[in-house]
């Protein structure tokens, strides 16, 4: 719930418990404020009375109230109304004089003026206003129509009302037409014998990969001041959405459609203001999100953002890396330390902490296979290092193999492909041509192939995968060559 205070700016409040939450930056001497739940937006005009001064403006829900845009306009705005359906922002304006009062139109995602209906026809000394949405009627009361000067209010009006044009008013009912007799029921066809269900597609299993950039989330050359640093992902296999972690503040992930190529929504993470998202596992079945930030992780409903079970704390610090055990309801934390950490998936509750003898190691990412058994951890940010990648048994949390591919691994994130018994492991180097993606052999450790050509992402922070289609997705962290990229795996 929204409130304008003038000497605090635009209030924002529990709607259950009236409790303050906080007030929107930026608006010092509000009057007037009017929300837009359909594109998450909040309006708000100001009531000066100095011609064009900034007397609009809109800030962005999602991105923690956020300036979105600021306009000028006639003087003496009094009050607001958004119409979500149509994404129409309607300011109403005192003054009974010609040239002054009604109302004016502006685009609600960009401030754009659409209409300036300056005339008293429209509304006369209008302090209140509201669109009838559904039959596009807008509704201007007259605080003082029975009060002003003099001369000025001939015919006393205490509400104006406004058809737009080329949308249709309010239709009378069409007459009921008589029941017509029901038809004698049809014998009933004999079922069709069910076909037996095509089985899936083969996933592809070729060495090679083809890079495509997507553009859902822009490169740096495109859009230098996007608020977007993209880590860690999971594939939602049903849908084939990417779920990618945004390192920037306030905790939130993006949800995209690589098909498409867009971005289909933003997850805003309840009470993750001061973090950035690290890394995302997701129980597609459940509609659950598990999201990890800073040194917490918590379990997001999908289909409205809220808080099922979380935050919780993983004991060791902050996390680089988390993977989850959907069956044994294991939530798993890499931090930079020797091992991980192990956690209740339900409660929280800290299982173990796994710590492994060897120097020059340091936890980021980890994956686990639940057709393998096997948890898989990278290394990164170590000099001297005898190992890059280390497989852990899930049960005894044993080290059952390791592997070095480099004395100074940057092996930032992990994934595995159980399909095909791979491991992707995203090299955080930003040295161009010499980052991309490593691909291992999980059964072995043995090297496949290392992409290390900037096409196949540089700075590399998240790395996923959908074992159904054999598509690999690539987080640069700084969207370099671009935020997010596809490898798909050759057939053959």
């Amino acid at each position: 719930m929204y409130g304008a205070v003038p000497s605090r700016g635009v209030e924002v409040l529990d709607a259950v418990t009236g409790e303050s939450i906080g007030v929107v930056g930026g608006t010092a001497d509000a009057y007037y404020v009017a929300a837009d739940p359909t594109n998450g937006i909040v309006t708000t005009a100001y009531f000066s009375d100095v011609p064009d001064a900034v007397n609009i403006a809109a800030f962005d829900v999602d991105k923690s109230y956020a300036a979105l845009w600021s306009m000028t306009s006639r003087a003496n705005p009094r009050q607001l109304d958004v119409d979500s359906t149509h994404g129409l922002v309607y300011v109403g304006y005192t003054g009974t004089a010609a040239g002054t009062g009604g109302f004016s139109v502006h685009d609600v995602k960009t401030g754009a003026l659409l209409a300036d209906l300056a005339d008293p026809k429209y509304g006369k000394d209008g302090y209140g206003i509201s669109v009838d949405e559904e039959h596009q009627r807008v509704f201007v009361s007259n605080r003082d129509f029975r009060l002003n000067p003099p001369g000025s209010e001939m015919t006393a009006v205490s509400v104006t009302v406004s058809q737009r044009v080329g949308a249709a008013g309010p239709v009378d009912p069409v007459d009921p037409v008589d029941p017509v007799d029901p038809v004698d029921p049809v014998d009933p066809v004999d079922p069709v014998d069910p076909v037996d269900p095509v089985d899936p597609a083969t996933p592809p299993v070729g060495l090679s990969y083809t890079a495509k950039a997507l553009s859902a989330i822009a490169s740096s050359a495109a859009n230098a001041d996007l608020d977007v640093r993209p880590v860690g992902s999971v594939v939602d296999e049903k849908t084939g959405h990417v779920f990618v972690g945004n390192e920037m503040r306030p905790a939130r992930v993006l949800e995209i459609d690589p098909v498409t190529d867009t971005l289909i929504a933003t997850h805003l993470v309840p009470g993750g203001a001061d973090e950035g998202v690290r890394d995302v596992a997701l129980d597609a079945e459940k509609g659950e999100l598990y999201v990890a930030y800073g040194a917490s992780w918590a379990v997001l409903k999908l289909s409205d953002d809220t808080v099922l079970r979380g935050p919780f704390t993983f004991p060791s610090g902050n996390v680089r890396g988390m993977d989850v055990d959907l069956a044994g309801g294991r939530v798993f934390g890499a931090s930079r330390a020797s091992g991980f950490d192990v956690m209740n998936a339900v409660t929280g509750e800290l299982i173990t902490t796994v710590a492994t003898d060897g120097a020059n190691w340091r936890s980021h990412g980890i994956a686990y296979d639940a057709t393998a058994k096997r948890i898989y951890v990278s290394n990164s940010d170590a000099t001297g290092a005898t190992a890059s990648v280390r497989a852990y048994d899930d049960a005894s949390y044993e080290v059952v193999a390791e592997a070095a591919t480099s004395a100074t691994p940057d092996l930032r994130s992990i994934a595995v492909d159980p399909l095909a018994g791979r491991l992707y492991l995203g090299h955080q180097s930003d040295a161009f041509e010499a980052s991309g993606v490593l691909v291992l052999k999980a059964a072995d450790l043995s090297t496949i192939q290392d992409y290390t050509a900037t096409a196949y992402g540089n700075r590399v922070y998240g790395v996923s995968v959908n074992p159904l289609k054999g598509t690999v997705y690539v987080s640069a962290r700084d969207r370099f060559p671009t935020g997010l990229i596809e490898l798909q795996r050759a057939a053959e």
